[in-house]
């Protein structure tokens, strides 16, 4: 028990203790909330299979997070908490088409990996298809020289010595084109007019259209022979009815 003299002065540590605490929770109370933490996030943007410049990259309501180098790379960091998704555009340069869907973009830290990939952070390729797609079209006639190729039904070729004609096409993916070759010129050419449809697919393309064409021999005229009728050089019986 403690003497009755030293009983307020323990009031007044305890008091003043628990004033201390009350103070120390208030000032705390008070500081700002640590900021977000930050994560790194790599978009590579791809033109099929080649690295592509230029595309630009915003989040949320639009704000721009940068362009893709020449590498096609955009390194950034975001702020947030871990495991929220993001939700951002891809804006393609002219020439190419922005893509209908990209890869999620989740928050999340890196630990425990090698320097170089902890510094990539979260990686993201986002593809920029070109707007216009090469279809190389080669046209084989059968070793017939000199027909026309007819595209859409107008001319754009004819095959050279070897029968055989080349065209290199620049058109949108999916469009629908016909390739005909023309031979009313010469009506012993068999199929006559052979024609093939196309679709431009989503990918550079050799296009072949094979028509075995072959040329009919020109019907042989036969001469109709006129023989002369026979001249009688033998001796001439008289009858004898005519004799006197």
């Amino acid at each position: 028990m403690y003497p009755v003299s030293s009983r307020p002065a323990a009031t007044r540590v305890l008091a003043l203790t628990a004033l201390s605490a009350s103070l120390a929770a208030l000032f705390v109370a008070c500081e700002d909330p640590p900021p977000p933490p930050q994560f790194r996030v790599s978009f590579t943007a791809l033109a099929d299979a080649n690295p592509l410049g230029g595309v630009e990259i915003t989040i949320g309501g639009g704000r721009p997070l940068g362009l893709t180098n020449a590498e096609g790379v955009l390194r950034a960091s975001l702020q947030g908490r871990e495991g929220a998704i993001v939700a951002y555009r891809v804006k393609c340069p002219a020439g190419h088409r922005d893509p209908e869907a990209s890869p999620p973009l989740t928050l999340r830290q890196f630990r425990g990996l090698e320097p170089a990939a902890a510094a990539r952070g979260v990686e993201i390729t986002v593809q920029c298809r070109p707007s216009d797609r090469l279809a190389a079209v080669v046209v084989r006639a059968g070793g017939i020289a000199n027909i026309p190729v007819l595209m859409q039904g107008q001319p754009v070729a004819l095959t050279d010595s070897s029968g055989v004609a080349h065209l290199m096409l620049k058109l949108p993916p999916n469009t629908s084109f016909t390739m005909a070759l023309d031979t009313s010129a010469n009506p012993r050419i068999v199929p006559a007019n052979p024609s093939q449809p196309f679709v431009v697919p989503d990918a550079d393309e050799v296009l072949v259209f094979d028509a075995p064409l072959i040329e009919q021999r020109a019907p042989v005229k036969r001469r109709r022979v006129v023989r002369p009728a026979p001249v009688f050089t033998g001796p001439v019986r008289i009858p004898s009815s005519s004799r006197r």
